[in-house]
């Protein structure tokens, strides 16, 4: 599945293709995962205990005020994990403010 990865702190989107298990996620973010709606069809998945870790400042939402740490985009639908759209991606980049490399 195709996702946007992001590191904390003024870094970049990334590309990436994953299975998309329980497991990918859970590398990529930490342990605690947190699944965080960014519109209908497109969720961030970031670490639930990212403040308190001092994971590093990664975007800033209205919503939620910063989220912190690693963050994994992807798509959602139908309750389950999906790879990304072009048009997802470029939602994203713009929303971030971050290109995609």
């Amino acid at each position: 599945m195709r996702v946007l990865v992001r590191e904390p702190i003024n870094q970049p989107l990334q590309l990436k293709e994953i299975e998309g298990t329980f497991e990918d996620f859970q590398e990529m973010v930490g342990e605690s995962i947190e699944i965080v709606p960014i519109t209908d069809n497109i969720v961030c998945i970031c670490n639930e205990k990212g403040e308190g870790q001092e994971l590093g400042r990664n975007f800033y939402d209205d919503r939620l005020g910063w989220v912190m740490g690693t963050c994994v985009f992807t798509a959602a639908k139908n309750s389950e994990f999906d790879s990304l759209s072009d048009q997802q991606i470029g939602y994203i980049s713009e929303y971030i403010g971050f290109p995609v490399v």
